[in-house]
């Protein structure tokens, strides 16, 4: 069977801990990497599996990946997968930021097949004053999660 052409579009920001994660997650799908300015979202028809990255801040997307989500076309039946990095480790919490993205992302027709969330080191906001949470994240027990999240993704295409 011939491999699925792939691509992963992502937003990272202050540490880079969304960027670190797609970097992973790319190397094992063999994927096209593209943050969201450096992309023309017509030409996302010329892929069969989309991937979306982004960092949470304040409990939301990075601004830019809204507009990205806002922007896209309608892209009926192609499969796509998220991936999201935060200072928060509340699995309720990230659930809940798991249901409005992929929510967003069936609503422009993709078929969302899985989601990861990776610890990210973060000094956003009031974090800063105490010097950060997560420090040292994404660590190595987060990078092989996001190897073993591309090893599923590519096991259900």
């Amino acid at each position: 069977m011939a491999k699925p052409k792939i691509i992963v579009v992502f937003e990272s920001y202050h540490h880079h801990n969304t960027e670190t994660i797609a970097r992973i997650i790319v190397q094992r799908l063999q994927a096209d990497l593209y943050k969201t300015e450096q992309i023309d979202p017509t030409i996302l028809t010329e892929y069969e599996v989309i991937g979306i990255g982004t960092g949470i801040y304040y409990s939301k997307p990075h601004e830019k990946i809204q507009s990205f989500l806002k922007n896209l076309p309608h892209l009926t039946g192609l499969k796509s997968f998220l991936f999201t990095t935060s200072g928060c480790g509340n699995n309720a919490y990230i659930q809940s930021i798991f249901t409005k993205i992929v929510s967003e992302m069936e609503q422009k027709g993709l078929q969302v097949i899985d989601c990861l969330s990776v610890k990210g080191r973060d000094t956003f906001g009031p974090y800063k004053l105490l010097g950060g949470i997560n420090k040292g994240h994404p660590d190595l027990k987060d990078l092989y999660n996001a190897e073993l999240f591309a090893h599923k993704i590519l096991s259900v295409l």
